[in-house]
């Protein structure tokens, strides 16, 4: 069985803003490396919705933000997935390229709780 993936305001806003930087620097092939890769990333991220590794939790461990780096491109898709319903929609909330470097509350991803020890 496989999740709906949707996207939130944010993440729709980064992507345009990817495909509007890589259209002016380096070409429409590079916007269509990117649109490629994301859709490979959302037909695994609906058959797998735990494969990306966990950057933060809520209190009871069940709704978890993820990150999945892009099979041969340089950009990162941070996701939302809660794993208390194998029913819910896994949302979209951020697009970054690697070499942007922002913390998690900057980039309005929650932050990550300490481990337990």
């Amino acid at each position: 069985m496989s999740r709906r993936v949707r996207f939130r305001r944010e993440f729709a806003r980064d992507l345009r803003d990817q495909v509007r930087w890589l259209d002016e620097n380096r070409g429409i092939e590079w916007v269509e490396r990117l649109r490629t890769g994301l859709d490979e990333a959302i037909e695994l991220l609906a058959r797998f919705p735990a494969i990306g590794p966990a950057e933060a939790k809520d209190d009871g461990d069940q709704a978890v933000v993820r990150r999945l780096l892009l099979r041969k491109l340089p950009y990162i898709v941070w996701y939302l997935a809660d794993a208390s319903d194998p029913d819910a929609d896994l949302w979209l909330l951020r697009l970054f390229h690697a070499r942007q470097q922002r913390p998690l509350a900057e980039a309005g991803l929650p932050r990550r709780k300490p481990r337990k020890r």
